[in-house]
């Protein structure tokens, strides 16, 4: 059974249409890397996997289970299977560090506090912040908070994971410590679904790479093929730019 499918999904917004017609699968353990232009419907598509954003066609089925936009419930136990990182981190700023990776899991699952204080340490040690427990994150730089924000979104226990450009907002020097978190995350076996413009990443870590463009999946294949041989003259044109 595949972790997500996408099966022919549609999203307009009034009368733009942000994407057509669009399926993916992501199996479990895969790292999925989404790259393109600005514009082209990535973080629209990453947003509509989790319910952010609600499709006008097709269907979405999260290991094994459609969401059912009529069946609140049964979304919500679907979407908190998934942690989403997004670029501008949201961190509360009136909590510390500690207590931000803390929050969904009290609030959201009623979990037994003791026992999410010690996963919350254990999750901040992880990202490397143990000496950032009580700090409010306006004492944190960019990646720093990102690394918090990545440590929330595990403290859910969540079996897939969606990153929706967590490095865009960070000064370049402090991409990689954001990075590497990720890197230990797709070791560990995690299933990942990240749109990024870190092309390095992509091709170290990616097990499969869709380049969007327009609204359309232009290419889908290995990371080698797709930076190495594109078959795609748009594919082409785009690595050209970027690379």
């Amino acid at each position: 059974m595949s972790m997500i499918e996408a099966i022919g999904i549609t999203k307009r917004f009034h009368s733009l249409t942000v994407f057509e017609d669009i399926s993916v699968t992501i199996e479990k353990g895969e790292v999925l890397v989404i790259i393109g232009p600005s514009g082209s419907g990535k973080s629209t598509f990453l947003r509509c996997l989790n319910h952010l954003e609600i499709i006008n066609g097709g269907r979405i089925v999260v290991e094994g289970e459609e969401l059912d936009y009529k069946d609140k419930k049964g979304v919500l136990s679907i979407t908190m299977k998934m942690g989403m990182v997004f670029q501008n981190f949201n961190l509360f700023p009136h909590m510390t560090a500690l207590e931000n990776v803390m929050i969904a899991p009290l609030t959201v699952k009623k979990e037994n506090k003791e026992e999410v204080l010690d996963r919350a340490k254990k999750l901040m040690i992880k990202v490397g912040l143990e000496d950032k427990f009580d700090y409010y994150p306006s004492k944190l730089s960019g990646g720093q908070k990102q690394r918090v924000a990545i440590a929330r979104a595990l403290a859910m226990n969540p079996d897939i994971m969606l990153f929706d450009e967590p490095t865009s907002a960070l000064d370049p020097e402090l991409v990689g410590e954001v990075l590497n978190v990720m890197k230990d995350l797709a070791k560990e076996g995690m299933t990942m679904v990240v749109v990024t413009h870190e092309m390095g990443f992509a091709k170290e870590v990616a097990d499969k790479v869709i380049f969007m463009d327009g609204g359309k999946i232009v290419e889908e294949d290995t990371p080698e093929n797709i930076f190495t041989n594109p078959r795609e003259e748009r594919t082409k044109s785009f690595l050209e730019k970027v690379l």
